[in-house]
């Protein structure tokens, strides 16, 4: 009887065993914290070229500080594949920061199809009345219907520039006022 008893139990330990490795297994691996270090974009590369490609000047953020990180650039001449791996509808330029607060901030142009652009990059945003004057660029303030969604809004003959981030407008606003044109240098 002791021994079927020392059996029992036994098989008890083992059974658990087998059952708490995998959990703590789980719990060890999702309780890791993430990777903190956004991919950093090579800006200044994807400038190069599309300044060599680009009918307008192209804006860029510049004296942000080292805990701002570049994390997202793209452009795409007219027709050629876009982020979206569509073909782009317009000259498209993209640059995104990623603040110190962790909030992103989006600085797109097209020089094409501007109202669907406007729509899209502002999430169907409305205007909310009042222009600003900032970065030399006079600046119409949206908001997604949401309300998490702030975006600045510029157009000139050449091109429509979108400054767009989830947060309020004065910190948008400072955010464009870093903002400089990069002439294009055509070849």
């Amino acid at each position: 009887m002791a021994r079927n008893q020392n059996s029992r139990a036994r098989d008890m330990i083992i059974s658990m065993a087998v059952i708490l490795v995998p959990v703590l297994l789980i719990v060890f691996f999702f309780t890791q914290p993430a990777d903190q270090d956004p991919e950093k974009a090579d800006v200044a590369g994807m400038l190069t070229r599309a300044k060599t490609e680009s009918p307008y000047p192209l804006l860029q953020a510049e004296g942000l500080g080292d805990d701002w990180a570049a994390v997202r650039v793209a452009w795409a001449k007219d027709g050629a594949p876009w982020i979206t791996s569509e073909p782009a509808d317009g000259d498209s330029w993209q640059v995104g920061y990623l603040s110190p607060d962790d909030i992103y901030y989006g600085v797109q142009q097209r020089n094409r199809d501007v109202a669907r652009f406007v729509d899209t990059v502002t999430r169907d945003g409305k205007a909310v009345g009042g222009e600003v004057e900032v970065a030399g660029r006079t600046w119409e303030r949206y908001e997604s219907e949401d309300g998490r969604t702030r975006s600045l809004v510029s157009r000139t003959d050449d091109v429509t520039s979108v400054v767009t981030a989830d947060t309020d407008f004065v910190e948008l606003e400072a955010f464009a006022g870093t903002l400089v044109e990069v002439a294009p240098n055509p070849k």
